[in-house]
């Protein structure tokens, strides 16, 4: 979803649909299962089209995580490489990439299960890094969080990270994650790094009503106008919960805390995931998704002028 997206808002015109980027890469991959894509563009304006290719339809299975890169704007592109490869062991599941401006370096946040452990005991962040555009990367490693949700289970990133450019925590990381696997309340939180990714804290994470387990899950963050923090999170519960089907929630000190927290109702959404991405400079907020109160069909991009509280147009 990210990927359309921002392809689609490149420039003032709608951008046509010239090319799908990921498909049948490798026999292995049956019928192109091609899962959580992102795109991302560095500082140099290269754009990083990154995406899951599953072996098989459910969640933890074997990937092939793949890269395309352009260095003209997505007129073309290069050829598909993978950038984390296990197709044997259902390790790597989930991402998202995080661009710091000042450097350049793009960090890659996923799920790495540790192979031999049970359930979701392995449910763990790991980061690779790119010092040169997308073109090399490093060996993955274990992130390195502290703070409330370090220690607890959660699930992998989605689309993009963000970081901020204006406010007091301006030059901070942030990666959207879920803690919603073996049994736990169903909550959405970030990690972040003021220190360009070299070490992590986890943030106070958000629960939507106890009683029915909590209902935040698949996330993602941008930023808001004077700098503070924007989540959009799926309901996990669909209409059990009394709540609607997307819901946001806002901080003002960089993800440490959630000042507040409501339904869009004026969202169709068939409670899925969905991409937000957000001009800071401009007040304004793109919203991507299935826009539709029960099926994943009729893709919008919606757009709010007011920090997500209203989304009167759509596209």
């Amino acid at each position: 979803i990210t990927a359309i997206l921002a392809l689609g808002f490149a420039g003032l015109t709608p951008a046509p649909y010239l090319t799908d980027l990921f498909t049948e890469l490798d026999a292995r991959l049956p019928n192109g299962q091609y899962r959580i894509p992102s795109l991302v563009s560095t500082p140099r304006g290269t754009l990083l089209a990154i995406i899951n290719g599953r072996m098989h339809r459910r969640d933890v299975t074997p990937n092939i995580i793949y890269l395309r890169r352009s260095v003209d704007d997505g007129a073309t592109w290069s050829d598909a490489v993978p950038l984390l490869s296990d197709p044997n062991n259902a390790t790597e599941y989930g991402g998202a990439p995080v661009v710091d401006p000042v450097s350049g370096e793009i960090t890659y946040v996923h799920t790495k299960y540790v192979f031999g452990s049970h359930g979701c005991g392995g449910c763990v962040q790991w980061g690779t890094r790119s010092v040169d555009d997308g073109l090399t990367w490093s060996t993955p490693q274990p992130l390195n969080v502290s703070g409330s949700p370090a220690n607890e289970t959660y699930g992998g990133a989605l689309a993009s990270g963000v970081t901020l450019k204006n406010g007091a925590h301006a030059g901070r990381m942030l990666v959207a994650l879920r803690g919603d696997c073996c049994g736990q309340e169903r909550t959405s939180f970030v990690i972040y790094s003021d220190d360009r990714g070299a070490s992590w804290r986890g943030g106070q994470k958000i629960s939507l009503l106890p009683q029915y387990g909590g209902g935040w899950t698949e996330c993602q963050v941008a930023e808001l106008q004077n700098g503070s923090v924007l989540l959009t999170s799926r309901n996990a519960f669909d209409t059990t919960s009394g709540q609607g089907p997307r819901m946001f929630a806002r901080s003002d000190d960089g993800g440490v805390s959630w000042a507040a927290n409501w339904s869009a109702y004026d969202l169709p959404d068939p409670y899925c995931e969905g991409s937000l991405l957000s001009d800071p400079k401009a007040g304004t907020l793109l919203f991507g998704n299935p826009s539709h109160a029960g099926h994943r069909l009729n893709f919008s991009v919606h757009r709010s002028a007011d920090g997500g509280r209203t989304w009167p147009r759509a596209t």
